[in-house]
């Protein structure tokens, strides 16, 4: 391995953003870029100075590279990933990663067999006051964290159908699959896992065989309950929102970017920041980065994650385990939506780490 990474990104409609922070970055270097849209390719290739750009993986994987952005459609994600890793090429995926249980299988299987690392991009989780409640939890501020609360409100038309009218992937999916900005900081913060979950939903307001709104409720590892609601089609001014409630705790986002963040000991009336910690969404040591990406400084520093893990060998920050246990309870949800609220098991694939 070279001292500089070599990085390839496919898929560059979402792909641009991780395009715009790899190229700022010292020691790495996007050597090469792929996409079917060539008019994309192109003016992606020529703005960020990228030497190469591709229309398939296939031929992005001739070059020689450290690793791989798959950003992609969701629904491919998973077997774009196992490409690279049958590559043996390191490769972080945007979320969700898998679509199916099925996918799971294939995704540990590939790992297992490839010599690259496989990480899952949950930017969400390098959120700043992810880690700082993930280090006052650990010292034990919370108390026990007994429930938590994770909303997901995006209404986003443009991308449930193009310009020309034609649904796009968001309205098929249901959108409790897209669970991984939600559940991805509560495991983070909590290192619980989702055993159990029951789901409903409210459906085919605005798309015809689209659930509007879906919201699941999970018992954990520790018999914690967690509920979190996603929605892609709805009137809602919100995005993301986040509440853990601890025996001596408890802390409120309030909606990411319009309400200020709120953190108050049992028994004190004044709202504090604790030692002073970040309780938004930026590191303040890293503010230039918040201009690079479309979530604030977080693909910075889970970038910065992934390549200390490649250059030290490993293990990566999130796993193909942790990355599936982040994205298969929303496919668990779903089934238990499609049945009208049933209890479905969740399988724990960290316990085959």
């Amino acid at each position: 391995m070279s001292s500089e990474l070599r990085a390839g990104v496919f898929g560059v409609r979402r792909g641009r953003s991780f395009v715009r922070v790899l190229q700022a970055m010292d020691g790495v270097s996007v050597t090469a870029i792929a996409d079917m849209n060539t008019e994309r390719r192109e003016e992606v290739c020529a703005e960020h100075n990228v030497p190469k750009g591709y229309a398939s993986l296939e031929e992005m994987l001739e070059e020689d590279l450290d690793l791989v952005v798959v950003a992609t459609p969701a629904p491919q994600h998973a077997e774009h990933s196992i490409q690279v890793l049958e590559a043996n090429v390191n490769v972080i995926s945007e979320i969700p990663i898998l679509a199916t249980r099925e996918e799971a299988e294939q995704l540990v299987a590939a790992q297992e067999k490839s010599d690259a690392l496989y990480m899952c991009g949950e930017n969400c989780s390098y959120w700043a006051y992810v880690h700082s409640l993930k280090h006052l939890n650990e010292r034990g501020d919370f108390g026990q964290i007994f429930a938590a609360e994770a909303e997901y409100i995006h209404n986003i038309p443009r991308l449930r159908r193009d310009e020309h009218g034609n649904r796009m992937w968001r309205s098929y999916m249901p959108p409790i699959t897209y669970l991984t900005h939600s559940l991805g900081p509560v495991m983070w913060v909590t290192g619980q896992y989702p055993v159990e979950v029951v789901c409903l939903g409210a459906k085919e307001h605005y798309e015809p065989d689209l659930d509007d709104y879906q919201v699941a409720i999970f018992r954990m590892t520790d018999d914690s309950i967690v509920r979190i609601s996603c929605s892609f089609a709805n009137s809602h001014w919100g995005n993301h929102r986040q509440v853990f409630m601890g025996t001596k705790a408890t802390f409120d986002s309030g909606w990411i970017r319009k309400d200020e963040p709120k953190f108050r000991y049992a028994g004190e009336r004044e709202f504090t920041v604790p030692d002073n910690l970040p309780l938004g969404i930026n590191f303040p040591d890293a503010e230039e980065a918040a201009t690079l990406g479309g979530h604030g400084t977080a693909e910075w520093y889970m970038l910065k994650d992934f390549f200390k893990a490649i250059r030290t060998g490993g293990p990566a920050p999130i796993d193909v385990y942790d990355g599936i246990m982040y994205t298969l309870p929303g496919v668990c949800a779903a089934e238990s939506a499609a049945n009208g609220g049933q209890p479905v098991a969740i399988p724990q694939y960290q316990l085959q780490r």
